[in-house]
């Protein structure tokens, strides 16, 4: 049996020295610790609060006193769906298997524990108090778009077809049979959008969508597997992004997959985008193939790279339904700006999808 506790309120002072000590740190006696949930933060699928620590002599350490701590919800509803997507698990791998080799600023972890039979996990990371969040309501600045782009591609040119991705477990890819536990919910909402805003997809759109993605998933899943693939992120959008002087720190890698590019790029732009991020996105395209190619990726031409948009943001603009139709209640404070990420999300896909020519792109392979 575990001992992670079910929930960061069980954390006790005692057991979180013994996982300092575990995980290799040198610490002085912990004398106290306080909890309190993070500002501005409420979770679908899990737990996430700032842990501050007093140490007996703090000049015996190089370790911090204040740290954020993430654990799954202790319900049946977050347990359904950590179970399917696995989202604990891969950020415990994340942290253990490639943080360290990944060329962006990502928050350092300091214990890491998942197990395996309960599915409990509890992580203390890196609490970068100073910095701003990032808020996809409100966009960001070019530079920080443009440091983003940067990174992404960075990254995907790095592992591009990197055959040591295949041997890490934990790391998903779209042949995972756990993906197909979400197909009747996202037809079931497409199907409930379709009737309440008709006109909300253009009608072309509308019926590739239905012909591809929405009623030939599995089809379309091993499409998507066939595609050169490269380490992703999953969920690269500016609400997991803290930005500071020196640029953006990239947050919650509970999605990381061995996927084809398009998808992080497209989500990103999607989702992410401002009205100044927009006038300059064919800039922001022309940065990313330049990074791809010198970081060890494809040579590709603006074609591929649209094409690309086009089979990433397939995935995203099929499945927007279920978060845009879920009652946001839960969120307390915070449904509201809950709803308008929601929406945004669905609009931006829809937007993207035109802008990026999905009917043209995948339209002949139906």
């Amino acid at each position: 049996m575990t001992d992670i506790p079910k929930s960061l309120s069980e954390v006790t002072s005692v057991w979180l020295e013994k996982q300092f000590r575990d995980a290799g740190h040198e610490i002085p006696e912990l004398l106290s610790f306080t909890h309190k949930p993070m500002d501005g933060f409420t979770g679908a699928m899990g737990e996430v609060g700032i842990f501050t620590i007093e140490w007996s002599d703090s000049t015996k350490t190089d370790l911090p006193d204040s740290f954020v701590a993430k654990c799954p919800l202790d319900d049946d509803i977050a347990r359904m769906y950590n179970e399917v997507m696995q989202y604990y698990i891969r950020e415990s791998g994340f942290y253990a298997d490639l943080a360290s080799e990944i060329d962006m600023r990502i928050p350092s972890c300091w214990v890491n524990r998942f197990d395996h039979e309960t599915g409990r996990a509890f992580l203390l990371l890196e609490y970068i108090g100073h910095a701003e969040k990032g808020d996809i309501l409100h966009g960001c600045s070019e530079d920080v778009m443009r440091a983003l782009v940067t990174d992404l591609a960075k990254m995907h040119g790095k592992y591009w077809m990197d055959e040591r991705l295949l041997d890490i477990p934990w790391l998903l890819d779209w042949k995972a049979e756990s993906l197909q536990l979400g197909i009747d919910i996202t037809r079931q909402s497409w199907k409930a959008l379709a009737e309440q805003e008709p006109d909300r997809y253009p009608k072309e759109l509308f019926e590739i969508l239905e012909k591809t993605w929405v009623f030939n998933t599995i089809e379309w899943l091993d499409r998507y597997a066939s595609r050169q693939w490269t380490l992703t992120h999953m969920d690269y959008e500016l609400d997991n992004v803290l930005i500071d002087s020196e640029g953006p720190i990239v947050l919650d890698w509970q999605s990381p997959m061995r996927s084809h590019p398009g998808v992080d790029l497209a989500w990103l732009l999607a989702a992410s985008h401002s009205e100044a991020t927009l006038k300059i996105e064919g800039e922001l395209l022309d940065l990313y193939r330049q990074t791809l190619s010198v970081s060890g990726g494809p040579t590709w031409t603006h074609e591929n790279l649209e094409e690309a948009l086009a089979w990433g943001i397939l995935y995203p603009v099929s499945c927007q339904a279920v978060p845009y139709l879920q009652d946001v209640t839960a969120y307390g404070d915070g449904a509201d700006r809950m709803h308008q990420r929601f929406e945004k999300f669905l609009q931006g896909s829809i937007d993207a999808a035109i802008r990026w020519n999905l009917v043209k792109h995948l339209g002949p392979l139906v």
